[in-house]
């Protein structure tokens, strides 16, 4: 908290002779003094500044004191300021009890000994100093634990994301794949993956660097992403050139139709590839396999085939689409 912060003081009171008194002796207190002649103008002043304490004076026209404690008490933004009632008449408990029910922190009996208003005053002056130094610390601490906890969700998102292409990673494919197959099975649903490989990649990296390969991969991995569409097919860094993309719901026809279209899009970017055999340009190859899952298959033999598929279009020529049912 600042410590040129300058406490206010609202001094309440129907009688100018009692409020100049009060404000002449405080004057020495390093505060700021603001001053009411009955209850309305005091909750018209303490709703438009800022109020360390009131000093309120129980006697008055219209709306009492204890009147005008109730009211602030039932306002969140009022409700904590600090009341010290002044009053000259009785002390009985049942009276004072009143009082603090409503909120006062003590009661100053008239008439008033000035040096017990001043250590008084003092008092609660660094009672509501050190309240809101803990208030500040609180709302910084909070603010910190927010942005720790922002920090947290980007650092795991992070480590789910490839570094490079900005697609989930391979670790995070194997995590969706279990949780697809078990869904699709439940739901004997169509599962289908793709698995795409970029052609001749090792010679493009020897032609144009890996600098440039690296651009290629992110070119490639915006473009399936893009192709894939539906905002619960995913896609994937499996490693290296390799992308694998997961079609929840999706039969044999449709996955290849997507992979062809996959294909299609990525031989459309042209990337020039001196190095390659059989274009001038940056083309995939891909593998497709589509089941509906049950408990009795193995799942990893999805993978094999949509592998095994890969392979064999990269065998017949590359930048061609090959498939099978599992």
């Amino acid at each position: 908290m600042n410590n040129d912060y300058i406490s206010t003081i609202l001094i309440v009171d129907d009688t100018d002779a009692n409020l100049i008194a009060l404000s002449a002796l405080l004057e020495s207190e390093d505060v700021n003094i603001l001053q009411a002649s009955s209850g309305n103008e005091a909750l018209k002043i303490i709703l438009t500044n800022k109020i360390d304490i009131v000093l309120l004076d129980v006697q008055m026209p219209v709306m009492n004191g204890f009147e005008v404690a109730e009211i602030l008490r039932s306002n969140n933004k009022t409700k904590n300021i600090p009341i010290i009632f002044i009053t000259a008449i009785s002390k009985e408990e049942e009276y004072v009890f009143k009082g603090y029910e409503l909120g006062a922190v003590d009661y100053l009996y008239k008439p008033i000994k000035n040096e017990l208003l001043k250590s008084k005053i003092k008092v609660f002056l660094r009672l509501n100093k050190q309240s809101k130094i803990i208030e500040e610390k609180n709302f910084e601490l909070e603010t910190i634990i927010e942005k720790l906890k922002e920090k947290e969700i980007e650092i795991t998102m992070l480590a789910r994301l490839d570094g490079l292409t900005g697609v989930y990673n391979r670790r995070v494919f194997n995590e969706d794949f279990i949780d697809e197959w078990a869904r699709n099975s439940r739901n004997k649903k169509n599962l289908s993956v793709i698995m795409i490989d970029i052609d001749f990649f090792k010679q493009y990296n020897d032609t144009y660097g890996h600098l440039e390969g690296d651009n290629a991969l992110i070119e490639v991995a915006k473009e399936v992403v893009k192709t894939v569409g539906r905002s619960y097919d995913e896609v994937y860094r499996y490693g290296g050139e390799e992308f694998v993309v997961l079609l929840p719901e999706t039969d044999y026809q449709g996955a290849f139709f997507i992979a062809e279209k996959i294909r299609k899009n990525i031989e459309k970017l042209k990337i020039e590839h001196s190095g390659s055999k059989n274009l001038n340009y940056l083309t995939v190859s891909l593998g497709v396999s589509t089941c509906i899952p049950d408990d009795k298959m193995n799942k990893m033999e999805l993978l094999d085939v949509a592998d095994t598929m890969l392979y064999k279009a990269k065998s017949d020529g590359r930048n061609k689409t090959v498939g099978n049912l599992f």
